[in-house]
């Protein structure tokens, strides 16, 4: 018998069409018991014997991946920064990704975290909870400039959004010239934006690009916005960014650690805004990336061109 790993919470604690694609398979169906990302041999356990896995943000490294049998291995999303595609391809493993599928739901999270981190809701909300009734002065995104670094599907939706809120949006990316959004450089845009917006990959080049140096570089009162990857930023330096200056808050998808570590400096700050790399969870997204994820892995077990087949660079 046929037999797959599933790892994703979102996939399984959702209901959802995706659900019934899985069962008519008739595989048998290996399930985590750990309710986080799995280590490299956690995952290793997991995957041996396996023919096909969609996985999470798991630690798909060589460590997981060599000797598992797979035939192919589909990310739950869209970040490839925890599979190792050199061992993949080396194993013969075939590797996929749910491309466009939690394009809205994060674009979604992005411009609201924008909107509560500007107006200090979550701040608002405590307050009450505590019995005042102070109301300190917040800011408008009205008016000001939106910067967008990496211009893929999900910054592209942002911009849609933010220029609907009357925000003007540049952006910078490497690779993509999207004709509608002003693309300027790196440290102009850093110059020049009021709020910024994370949605790069984590590579080599973009590990703790927004450091010390960066961020103190950073307008006054500007915000900034990451639910791409954690190691993107420099969390040690953001805390300080945020305590004195010039950042006048922060909201966070993701961290450079997860789940966030209990001595994190990132906690007890009253301006930074904290979500548990949440931007696929709707019930939409889920069930979007569910069915391309089981539709994609019931390709690569027959055999078949996958939509959104991966190979190592170079």
């Amino acid at each position: 018998m046929t037999t797959i790993a599933v790892t994703p919470r979102g996939f399984r604690q959702t209901p959802g069409r995706h659900h019934d694609l899985l069962a008519a398979l008739g595989c048998e169906v290996r399930y985590p018991t750990q309710e986080r990302p799995l280590t490299a041999a956690e995952l290793r356990e997991l995957l041996h014997g396996c023919d096909g896995a969609i996985l999470g943000v798991d630690d798909a490294s060589a460590e997981a991946l060599v000797g598992s049998g797979m035939k192919v291995l589909v990310r739950f999303g869209i970040g490839l920064d925890s599979v190792d595609l050199d061992a993949a391809e080396a194993e013969g493993i075939r590797v996929s990704r749910t491309l466009g599928a939690t394009t809205t739901s994060v674009a979604e999270l992005a411009v609201g975290l924008m909107l509560a981190a500007a107006r200090g809701i979550p701040a608002l909300d405590r307050s009450i909870r505590s019995g005042s009734w102070s109301r300190p002065a917040a800011l408008e995104l009205s008016g000001r400039t939106l910067g967008l670094v990496g211009i893929g599907r999900i910054g592209h939706e942002v911009a849609v959004r933010a220029r609907a809120l009357g925000m003007a949006v540049i952006g910078h990316d490497p690779v993509a010239a999207p004709p509608d959004i002003e693309m300027v450089g790196f440290d102009e845009l850093i110059e020049r934006a009021d709020v910024i917006s994370l949605h790069a990959p984590l590579t080599d080049t973009t590990r703790h690009l927004f450091d010390a140096g960066v961020l103190a570089r950073m307008r006054p009162a500007s915000i900034l916005v990451n639910t791409a990857r954690g190691g993107i930023v420099d969390e040690a330096a953001l805390a300080v960014a945020l305590r004195e200056g010039p950042l006048h808050a922060a909201a966070l998808d993701s961290f450079e650690e997860e789940p966030l570590g209990p001595d994190s400096p990132l906690r007890d700050l009253p301006n930074v805004i904290l979500t548990p790399h949440a931007g696929a969870s709707t019930v939409e997204a889920v069930e979007r990336a569910g069915v391309l994820a089981v539709e994609e892995l019931v390709r690569g077990l027959d055999g078949a061109p996958l939509l959104f087949e991966v190979r190592p660079a170079g």
